[in-house]
């Protein structure tokens, strides 16, 4: 069997930062572009849902939430490419995922239901629709699977990831079949009844919930395993004994400190090289003392300050 090449973890993190900056931006750009024009009447439509009406749309609403998650994820980018460093809170992951399923419910729902009724090529890329329905949920999609992808999602969030849909499933119930209010701008009642419809996008969102989180999930085994097998087996931590090693990391990281920057140990990697090693023998403790003691000598500080364990 051909042994897998290493791959430098830094050089696939580095990537992600960039790719992720770049998204991000795109999405955040095009998703307040393409809503302000619709608010605007920019298309000059004489649709109920042109100008403010645009509000009352999914697909607006699915895209303002991605760009909001993109906006959230775009600080970390940023320091995670200046500090070389990458890790995401947990819950910017989960509202990421949120962004992620409503656009890609969007871009699946205009390319079918809408599409049957306006044709796939309006509704897919006429107008503001080429951003709203097509190149923003791809974009947004994709940088929940393959960028954002440091957290492991459980099945719970699955569930947590359908509350705006229901949220506007029934609001879009009373609007439209009870207090009549709106007109079905989404169709749901042209081709079958609609109750069915709506229990037809609850059986879609969920498996979208599912396949989006399976997806992530398996970008993020295969990047998590390509970290430890860095740490564990490439050469540039090939040293006599831990402690080397541990100087070592310390060395790389206190080449991104910045004044003012919070200190932190790298617990996670700190363990994947006491694991190389084979180092049970000592204590934890001891390499966090020799990880920050060699920090501190390369970035001229005599006194610990504020640290951060993570």
């Amino acid at each position: 069997m051909i042994e897998k090449p290493i791959v430098n973890a830094r050089n696939i993190n580095k990537r992600r930062f960039i790719s992720g900056i770049v998204i991000c931006s795109i999405v955040i750009v095009m998703a307040f572009v393409a809503s302000a024009l619709n608010i605007a009447n920019y298309y000059h439509s004489e649709k109920p849902e042109a100008g403010l009406g645009t509000l009352r749309m999914f697909t607006t609403l699915s895209n303002i939430l991605a760009a909001f998650a993109a906006a959230m994820c775009l600080p970390f980018q940023i320091d995670g490419l200046r500090r070389d460093r990458y890790k995401l809170p947990s819950w910017i992951v989960i509202v990421m995922y949120l962004g992620a399923v409503g656009a890609f419910l969007t871009f699946v729902a205009a390319a079918t239901l809408i599409s049957a009724y306006q044709g796939f090529v309006k509704a897919m890329f006429l107008k503001s629709n080429l951003f709203l329905h097509t190149i923003n949920p791809i974009l947004i999609t994709s940088l929940f699977v393959l960028v954002i992808s440091d957290s492991h999602i459980k099945n719970f969030y699955s569930y947590i990831a359908m509350i705006p849909l229901m949220i506007y499933m029934f609001v879009y119930m009373f609007m439209v079949f009870v207090f009549q209010v709106w007109r079905d701008h989404y169709y749901t009642n042209s081709f079958i009844p609609w109750p069915v419809t709506f229990v037809l996008l609850v059986i879609l969102s969920f498996g979208i919930c599912q396949l989006l989180r399976v997806l992530h999930n398996l970008t993020n085994k295969k990047i998590s395993q390509q970290i430890e097998d860095y740490y564990k087996k490439s050469p540039d931590f090939d040293f006599p004994k831990v402690s080397n090693a541990v100087a070592h990391l310390a060395k790389i990281e206190s080449k991104f400190y910045n004044e003012g920057d919070d200190m932190y140990i790298p617990v996670d990697i700190i363990q994947l090289l006491s694991d190389r090693y084979n180092a049970s023998a000592v204590p934890v403790d001891i390499l966090y003392d020799i990880y920050l003691e060699q920090y501190l000598i390369n970035i001229g500080k005599k006194q610990i300050g504020q640290i951060e364990n993570h």
